[in-house]
């Protein structure tokens, strides 16, 4: 198990896991969010290689259109 915090609540959860992997782990749908990891944004393309670490902090946020 790892520990990361996502959009600012710690959370555990297995090593060893990509960035798609946990957004499906905690009911995210892939389209229309956004993810940063440690302040740098992540292309959605690279969201299946990306691995997660311990003490990662990861946003994940939903563009909002207006103005």
């Amino acid at each position: 198990m790892i520990n990361i915090t996502i959009n600012g609540e710690s959370k555990n959860i297995l090593s060893n896991i990509s960035i798609a992997d946990a957004l499906k782990h905690w009911n995210y749908q892939c389209e229309g969010i956004a993810v940063a990891v440690n302040l740098e944004f992540v292309p959605r393309s690279q969201y299946q290689q990306q691995y997660l670490n311990d003490q990662d902090c990861m946003d994940v946020v939903t563009p909002i259109q207006g103005g």
